[in-house]
């Protein structure tokens, strides 16, 4: 089995190998849709030899690729760094902490005054798919980005920030092709890259799934090329500890790791083991406690509580688009306080979306889920489908589903006491992918477009039609300067706010 980093392809977190290419424009026809858009009426698109064709609906059989996202442990999950009724200082005002600032901003340790949040990201060539760079943006200031590593001739990518926002770590690789884990200092000044560990010291080909804050350690999932398959593989998780390190191996296998609010242990997904729980000073690890399948994966720690967010298809494939797990999303309360036997709570599940047409059945499943930083919302992606009465299963874009957008990103509310849902999903974004709350849990950005987009919402919404806040809304297009966000390596790309 091959799992490809895609937001168009969401294989389960239990696979090992993966293509891990980052040069690829695409892996599936679900990455066409996202990067692309719209092919056109009648058209749907196609991944041919990595690169995103337009064909005619049912004219050509869809890819066998996954449809979803290789969602991993999400930054933006932050301790929330203050309530919105402490938050009174606006952008530009003196301030003493970071909770008095307003929603989206921090205390600037620099002069003492209330700025923007920024996001990192990785963005690409709009033509072309090299080199990659890892850049930061002010959340609400449509402005040029600004590129994390002081070498033009360099890739990077994956941008991750230390526990305070005061530092991004990133991957870095040099014209040899030699990669390297490097951090960064803000405010960014000249000559401070410092590299942490090298691909060659760490064992590694890749930093892939890698995550920092709130630990102080930074966590990754080991690429290698497997000798039985002579292709990548990525499994087992290593850490590094700043400034010293060294590069360690923590776990022998698993991919996904999710660092608890303590900083010290973390969840993790494995081959054949479901979900797993690993203290750093342990020598072994141990089942979280609640789904014994296993089959689950890609769990994600809230880091004010003990909740769990994960996938889990149980079983349940769609053969037509090769064998893709039909991933539904659940939570379970893992806290002292929760039930000896914690049960699992179905919080959006893959189904057949309405009554069946004369022409076949409208289908969907979740990908790319994320926390809010308290625990109080999860957001995450609904992947359209359609099931024709003849033929094979193809991936929704619009025109080739009645309207339908193949990946739409919803919101829901949650109990953070005990991580059962409350009310409906609420629809926030046609066409939109890899959803991430700002650390004070008042904005929402995500990746429409090959744009980065930034939405005010109001956690206190029931309905679609009030979650957005009239007016609080910036796109991030930077288009003119031939660059465009990248969503290809599904989690790794996803949107990263500064902790406050």
């Amino acid at each position: 089995m091959t799992n490809r980093y895609a937001v168009g392809a969401l294989m389960g977190a239990l696979m090992l190998v993966v293509t891990g290419c980052p040069s690829e424009e695409c892996i599936d026809q679900f990455d066409c849709n996202n990067s692309q858009g719209s092919p056109g009426t009648g058209k749907t698109w196609a991944c041919v030899e990595n690169r995103c064709v337009a064909r005619d609906v049912n004219t050509e059989p869809p890819p066998t690729g996954d449809a979803g996202t290789n969602p991993t442990p999400d930054a933006g999950t932050e301790t929330d760094a203050g309530t919105p009724g402490e938050m009174t200082i606006d952008e530009g005002g003196d301030c003493a902490t970071t909770a008095s600032c307003m929603a989206g901003l921090y205390c600037n340790p620099a002069d003492s005054k209330c700025a923007p949040l920024h996001i990192a990201v990785t963005v690409g060539p709009t033509t072309g798919s090299t080199p990659t760079y890892a850049v930061v943006v002010p959340y609400n200031k449509t402005v040029s980005a600004t590129r994390l590593s002081e070498d033009a001739a360099t890739t990077n990518k994956f941008p991750r920030w230390n526990q305070d926002g005061s530092a991004v770590a990133f991957v870095d690789i040099d014209t040899n092709n030699n990669v390297s884990l490097v951090s960064r200092a803000l405010p960014l000044e000249t000559s401070q890259l410092n590299t942490l560990v090298t691909g060659a010291a760490a064992n590694t080909k890749d930093f892939s799934y890698m995550e920092w804050a709130p630990s102080n350690t930074i966590a990754w999932s080991r690429t290698f090329l497997d000798p039985t398959t002579n292709r990548d593989s990525t499994t087992g998780i290593w850490a590094y500890t700043p400034p010293d390190g060294p590069a360690a191996v923590v776990t022998s296998s698993g991919v996904f790791p999710s660092w608890a609010s303590d900083g010290a242990s973390f969840v993790y997904s494995a081959n054949g083991l479901g979900l797993q729980n690993r203290v750093l000073t342990d020598a072994s690890s141990g089942s979280v406690p609640g789904p014994t399948n296993t089959t689950a994966e890609q769990p994600l720690h809230n880091k004010t509580n003990g909740v769990l967010l994960y996938l889990d298809a149980k079983g349940n494939v769609e053969a037509g688009l090769g064998d893709q797990p039909l991933t539904s999303l659940y939570t379970v309360n893992t806290t002292p306080t929760a039930p000896s036997v914690p049960t699992e709570n179905e919080i959006a599940l893959a189904r057949d979306e309405g009554a069946p047409s004369a022409t076949g059945q409208l289908k969907s499943y979740i990908a790319n889920h994320t926390w809010a930083p308290a625990g109080t919302h999860v957001a995450y992606v609904r992947v359209f489908y359609f099931q024709p009465l003849v033929g094979d299963p193809y991936l929704c874009s619009g025109s080739n589903c009645g309207g339908q957008q193949g990946n739409v990103v919803y919101v829901r509310r949650i109990d953070p006491a005990t991580g059962t849902p409350s009310g409906d999903e609420l629809k926030f974004a046609d066409e939109a992918t890899l959803p991430s709350f700002s650390p004070d849990g008042q904005f929402l950005a995500y990746v429409s477009g090959a744009q980065l987009k930034v939405q005010k919402i109001d956690p206190n919404a029931t309905t679609a039609e009030t979650i957005k806040v009239a007016g609080a809304f910036s796109s991030h297009d930077w288009s003119a300067e031939n660059r465009r966000v990248l969503s290809n390596r599904g989690d790794d790309h996803r949107p990263r706010w500064q902790p406050r």
